[in-house]
């Protein structure tokens, strides 16, 4: 995906980024509320040599002590300090656990500890602190070496003892809601990338030109009853006829010099309306004066007779296994200019058929007779029988519908095409919803 396709997929998904955003928020905020306060108190102590009757004994005993600090902060939270502090104040509660609620920090370069201990109150949490910084000092007494006179060579102070924590430290609900509604923004943005990236389908004709190098011819209005050929000559001046004359149009600019006379119109998958975009572009061509044939190679699931109302029991395989000619095959449909050759019966060897030397015949025939030879084949992602045909024709012309077709399959069909001499000429997208025109209501 390039930079343009991730800005645009969060443009467009904005919604699911907000909407997500939003519930991550509420979430954090009411995960905070759900959760106990905690409250911290702080007590601090200094660690001093005991006696020092000289500058150097001095400087000796706050090396020695300095030595010892990092030694001190485990003993501030071993069971030989915790174990009386529970007894003590009637903690129901283990020695492991009021450690881990207990944190010992000692800042560099100094002979001092701060003893913190966290609680579900205030007072709970001053108490413990004072208590734990009480029999810390009577421990490093008994574990301390003795001096000459056997007072201990180390003693403790307590230089700011712990008060009562006027407010809690968690839940931080300000930092919840935000980190949630980070985290909801975060997931937004994935899934607004995902829906572009892998699920979404195209739905309109900026996102078709997004998703393709082709091409984009235009784009066929969604029809009724009767698809967009019925609504073409029951209704020719409304909006959804003038979409096919529009990409009709468009593909003469496309092809300014009529280099391309034999056009294969296939679509990536089935029911994507290949064959009424064969059947318009068909009409339309001949409605402008072209002399067009209609070849249905669609032997698969054939339509062509069914929408126009042709004869279906004479067609193409009719001429492909030597029956009929191609004059005699052909019926005349919706215009003079145009003729509609049907796929006629269905055969069990449709690939065979059509790259036979019969079907290259046909079609050498049909370019020397007509001016336009239209080849509704099937879908080129689910057979191949379009592109055993792309070496007879000139280019190629896929059809996609919109809210259906999806990007990545789209591009394979067009990946497809790449290694035929039939390059893709353009792309058309169908289904798409049109403003309704004034012309589309019936006249009396």
């Amino acid at each position: 995906m390039t930079l343009h396709e991730y800005v645009t997929a969060l443009l467009k998904h904005w919604l699911i980024i907000v909407v997500l955003g939003t519930l991550g928020a509420i979430a954090g905020y009411g995960a905070s509320q759900l959760m106990d306060e905690r409250f911290r108190a702080e007590t601090t102590v200094m660690i001093s040599p005991a006696r020092g009757d000289s500058t150097s004994e001095l400087v000796q005993g706050s090396n020695y002590v300095q030595g010892l600090v990092q030694t001190y902060a485990v003993l501030a939270r071993s069971p030989i300090v915790l174990q009386p502090v529970i007894d003590d104040l009637g903690l129901e509660e283990t020695a492991p656990r009021l450690a881990a609620r207990t944190d010992v920090e000692a800042p560099l370069n100094t002979m001092v500890l701060e003893i913190g201990v966290t609680d579900a109150t205030p007072e709970g949490a001053r108490l413990a602190a004072d208590a734990i910084a009480a029999e810390f000092t009577d421990a490093v007494a008994d574990t301390s070496p003795e001096g000459v006179d056997g007072q201990p060579a180390v003693r403790v102070s307590v230089i700011s003892p712990a008060r009562a924590p006027l407010s809690a430290i968690a839940p931080n609900t300000r930092m919840n809601t935000v980190a949630g509604g980070g985290a909801g923004l975060a997931l937004g943005v994935l899934a607004a990338l995902a829906l572009r990236r892998f699920g979404s389908r195209i739905g309109s004709v900026e996102e078709l030109e997004e998703a393709v190098d082709a091409p984009v011819l235009g784009s066929i209005g969604r029809a009724g009853g009767g698809g967009p050929i019925a609504a073409l000559r029951q209704h020719p001046s409304g909006s959804i006829a003038e979409s096919v004359r529009q990409t009709t149009a468009a593909l003469k600019y496309v092809d300014m010099d009529d280099a391309h006379r034999v056009l294969i119109v296939s679509s990536a998958g089935a029911g994507e309306g290949k064959s009424s975009t064969s059947l318009g572009l068909a009409l339309t061509l001949a409605e402008v004066g072209s002399r067009v044939l209609l070849v249905e190679a669609d032997l698969r699931r054939p339509s062509i007779a069914h929408m126009t109302g042709v004869e279906g029991a004479v067609g193409l395989t009719t001429i492909l296994v030597g029956d009929a000619t191609l004059a005699e095959a052909t019926q005349v449909w919706g215009s003079e200019r145009l003729r509609v050759l049907p796929s006629g019966p269905k055969p069990p060897n449709p690939g065979q058929l059509l790259t036979s030397a019969r079907m290259r015949s046909l079609l050498e025939a049909a370019r020397a007779e007509y001016e336009y030879v239209i080849i509704d084949t099937p879908p080129v992602v689910s057979v191949s029988d379009a592109l055993w045909l792309a070496p007879a024709a000139d280019a190629a012309l896929l059809v996609a519908r919109a809210d259906r077709t999806r990007r990545d399959v789209l591009r394979r069909a067009i990946v497809a095409f790449d290694g035929t001499p039939a390059p893709v000429l353009g792309v058309v997208l169908n289904g798409v919803a049109l403003a309704r025109s004034p012309y589309d209501e019936r006249t009396a």
